[in-house]
């Protein structure tokens, strides 16, 4: 657990200890879990240890899959709720803000510092298009009722006396979909949320979370009756230590349950390929196309600059592609998609036209590894047991920043295609703007919602430079993982 925020810790922890409930066919006793955890520990972070309990209980209910609401329903009755229900059955949100959990951080932007000095220039009132500030005392003051936080004080004030503060939350969100909502508490605002996950990383107070698909994925595995595949993401090299390969992977997951463990960066070597007779046809008439594998940067086109939407690929993303390629061998298969993605969650309930049937993230998959008792550096790999084709390393290298670009641009001789590759959310906006502003102009334009890629991941356990570093040896090695 070194390095780990005790967010971090907390919230795996819920998510392992339901697993290990439904694992064990002891969700009954899942209303007593919030007093189990107080009692193990979880109780320095609030006022005291009912609304620890509270808010453990809300955490609950997002890693069972259900929606977080005011009401104080028992767990027991969520369990009932939820069952036979998979989220990629409702409409529901999958990032939620935890009411119970949120500080209300103040939403005073501007703030004048002790270390205004009361300066002869004045520029910080100079500069206040709306005579917000007034010298009082020998010190800078802003008047509240006339600031409309433009921030200029800020940029002007010589000393740095002025500060810009900004709730975590809402700094993080490149789209504007976080604002302080009724009783100060955050809300999103859904219709411009992309879904990325930058404000559940941001909130120190673990205030937002995402709904999780442990549940209907512990029953397809314990189900005699279906076929479970996995759908394996690139990003997995390196997120489960050096002492596990792609062959300790596959052994691992098969010893879950899983009937077959397909590597989703065979769907990425389709895309690639794709998107290459598309880049094309787009040069030809003069426009730029956009690369479809990241949904958060789909919708911020969509959502942000719809008349950019009809140059994002028409290809599909490399998850369905794959799931395609199963789905035609295996029309009865359950299939769950593995990634470090959260937006891949909405991307399978709107776009996926029920062909996942599930997304965990790779924390969901250790939670479910702990519970079914199987740590994969220990598995022994069985013979032709990760057989089956092989991807190239293209393919492999779709999960970091630039990796879909050299795809796409691999069979040119050089320098045909002006490209870029931009990462992270904020990154891919000022991107897009100047794109539509048409200061700037690309044949090829990959956005990743993540910074470094997919590698980077809300999902992800090791940080960016360790997963980067992981999945250069496995592209060298040309293996998987």
């Amino acid at each position: 657990m070194n390095g780990l925020s005790e967010v971090t810790v907390i919230k795996r922890k819920v998510l392992k200890e339901v697993a290990t409930l439904a694992w064990q066919d002891r969700l009954g006793e899942i209303d007593a879990l919030p007093k189990r955890l107080t009692q193990e520990g979880i109780t320095n972070y609030r006022c005291c240890e009912y609304r620890e309990r509270a808010i453990l209980a809300d955490r609950i209910k997002l890693a069972l899959g259900a929606v977080v609401d005011e009401e104080e329903e028992r767990l027991s009755a969520v369990v009932a709720g939820v069952s036979g229900h998979p989220i990629q059955n409702d409409d529901e949100p999958n990032i939620a803000v935890l009411s119970k959990a949120c500080d209300r951080c103040p939403i005073d932007k501007m703030v004048v510092t002790n270390a205004c000095r009361n300066c002869v220039a004045h520029n910080c009132v100079n500069v206040c298009p709306r005579d917000a500030i007034k010298i009082v005392n020998k010190q800078a003051y802003i008047i509240r009722e006339l600031c409309v936080e433009c921030g200029l004080c800020a940029k002007a004030c010589r000393f740095g006396a002025i500060l810009e503060i900004e709730r975590p939350c809402i700094r993080a969100c490149a789209v504007g979909a976080l604002h302080p909502g009724e009783n100060k508490i955050a809300a999103i605002d859904h219709d411009k949320c992309v879904e990325c996950g930058a404000c559940i990383e941001a909130c120190p107070f673990g205030a937002i979370s995402e709904r999780s698909e442990l549940l209907p994925v512990i029953g397809f595995l314990k189900s005699k009756e279906v076929k479970t595949f996995a759908l394996v993401a690139p990003a997995i090299a390196g997120q489960f230590g050096p002492m596990t390969d792609w062959p300790k992977l596959v052994a691992g997951l098969k010893k879950v349950g899983f009937s077959e463990v397909v590597p989703v960066a065979l769907g990425a070597d389709e895309v690639g390929k794709s998107e290459a007779e598309e880049l094309q046809e787009f040069r030809q008439k003069g426009k730029v196309l956009f690369n479809s594998c990241c949904p958060a940067f789909k919708r911020l086109i969509e959502k942000n600059f719809p008349p950019l939407a009809a140059q994002i690929s028409k290809t599909k993303s490399p998850m369905l592609v794959t799931a395609e390629m199963v789905r035609a061998a295996e029309p009865t298969a359950k299939l769950v998609f593995i990634g470090p993605c959260l937006a891949k969650k909405g991307e399978a309930k709107h776009e996926g036209n029920s062909l996942i049937d599930a997304v965990l993230t790779f924390e969901e998959l250790t939670a479910l590894l702990v519970a079914a008792e199987v740590n994969l550096a220990e598995c022994q790999p069985v013979a032709g047991g990760a057989g089956g084709p092989s991807p190239t390393p293209l393919g492999m290298n779709f999960a970091q920043s630039g990796g879909v670009l050299a795809a796409v641009t691999s069979g040119e001789k050089g320098g045909e295609t002006k490209g870029i590759a931009v990462a992270g959310l904020q990154n891919c906006q000022e991107l897009l703007k100047k794109i539509a502003k048409g200061t700037e102009t690309y044949d090829f334009v990959e956005g990743m919602g993540c910074e470094g890629g997919c590698v980077g991941g809300p999902g992800t356990l090791v940080n960016t430079r360790v997963a980067v570093r992981a999945l250069r040896k496995a592209t060298e090695k040309k293996g998987v993982a």
